[in-house]
């Protein structure tokens, strides 16, 4: 057995199988960072007269996030910077740092004139309508 697969008294059988599947990752150029899947993760909702895009951003400031629409396109982009000590070692990096780039097309055109765009506690909350055209149109009944 190598030396990494050594565990120590208080590391659970579930810890050791872990361990061992993030070295095999690694070696394999699969590491936790790849396999955790595209940054930002984002959701996207849609109404009759618009959408919702949230993104999950932990660590970034709202002046380090760019949003930008072109057609039926939303690219979200920035940067995360996460700071340590320079004199420390470093034992585990899982927390990617550096720049982002994330883009969206939407179903059908929408309105960026009305978007609006919200960055608290980690989560960036997008709002916006669809076009005129794609929105429903409501018809009065007049009666006689």
């Amino acid at each position: 057995m190598s030396q990494s697969w050594y565990s120590s008294p208080s590391e659970t059988s579930f810890d050791q199988l872990r361990r061992g599947l993030d070295e095999l990752f690694e070696r394999v150029g699969a590491g936790p960072s790849r396999r955790a899947g595209a940054f930002p993760p984002m959701n996207l909702f849609e109404s009759e007269d618009g959408f919702v895009l949230t993104a999950e951003l932990p660590g970034v400031k709202g002046d380090d996030i760019e949003i930008a629409v072109e057609g039926n396109r939303v690219t979200v982009r920035g940067e995360r910077k996460i700071d340590h000590p320079s004199d420390a070692s470093v034992h585990r990096l899982e927390r990617q740092s550096g720049a982002f780039r994330r883009t969206l097309e939407l179903p059908v055109e929408i309105d960026a004139e009305k978007a609006e765009a919200v960055h608290r506690h980690g989560v960036l909350m997008l709002r916006i309508p669809k076009a005129p055209e794609h929105q429903p149109r409501r018809i009065n009944v007049q009666s006689s």
